[in-house]
């Protein structure tokens, strides 16, 4: 299902940056194992306590970097990727440490431009790069709400996440198939970052369903449903961590057409 228009190219992310970024995300997942019992559990991801959490991370860094360090045109299986934990909980935080450190030694040591496989339509390295620091990203504060501490994502970086998550929905159906249901009759849903007004971050999205799936671009103008708050929460609202009616966000209009939306989208 790809999007019915181009949708905006503009990265708020340099590729170093995100690849320095990436590892701070990896560094700070390791504290919190270090001081977080594993049966601890995650709020954002039910059924999930923080042992599952870490065990799905260091999987997915270690199968992305193995494809990386390949430059392999065709996907992988994940199922041929050993990435298992330490059975002393005491000596995960240094495994993953190492294994992430070796996600990011690959991402370094490649061309941004190289071709390899990708799931989506960039199929370059840099896919990886900002495909695993939105992960990382967002299961830290995923680890950190296992932890009972407060969440902070960089502005530039949740506005990269939202940009992100919307350019790969339309290629996520082999996956998540209820991202087929993104569709509609030209309803419309905005949001609205209101703490980087004048910071020359974008700050506004429109979204609209169409018959043959969904197209979005950076507009001021109203929505049918409209969504407001700090960009780190609308980045976290659109990856399923943040309900609409939560404190932090502002719903105005149409509140059946973001639970539609919510229900459909979240990965």
């Amino acid at each position: 299902m790809p999007t019915l228009a181009p949708s905006p190219r503009q990265r708020t992310v340099r590729h170093e940056t995100a690849i320095e970024l990436l590892d701070g995300e990896i560094r700070r997942i390791a504290e919190l194992i270090a001081d977080t019992a594993p049966t601890a559990p995650v709020p954002n991801c039910p059924g999930w306590d923080l042992e599952a959490l870490i065990r799905h991370v260091a999987l997915i860094h270690k199968w992305a970097r193995t494809m990386v360090e390949k430059l392999t045109p065709k996907r992988i299986p994940q199922r041929t990727i050993d990435a298992e934990p330490p059975a002393d909980w005491t000596a995960v935080p240094a495994w993953f440490s190492h294994n992430g450190a070796e996600l990011v030694a690959a991402l370094r040591g490649a061309d941004p431009d190289a071709p390899m496989y990708s799931w989506a339509a960039d199929k370059h390295v840099r896919f990886w790069i900002r495909r695993m620091l939105h992960e990382t990203t967002i299961h830290r504060t995923d680890a950190e709400g296992a932890a009972g501490v407060a969440s902070r994502i960089e502005p530039a970086v949740a506005v990269d996440a939202i940009d992100e998550l919307l350019e790969l929905l339309p290629y996520a159906e082999f996956f998540r198939p209820n991202v087929h249901d993104l569709r509609g009759d030209g309803e419309t849903i905005h949001l609205h970052a209101t703490d980087i007004d004048g910071t020359g971050l974008p700050g506004e999205w429109l979204i609209t369903l169409e018959p043959e799936g969904f197209r979005w671009s950076r507009a001021h103008v109203k929505g049918a449903a409209a969504i407001r708050g700090d960009v780190q929460d609308l980045a976290l609202f659109m990856y399923g961590r943040r309900k609409a009616d939560d404190a932090a966000l502002t719903v105005i209009g149409d509140t059946s057409l973001l639970a539609h939306w919510s229900a459909n989208s979240s990965f």
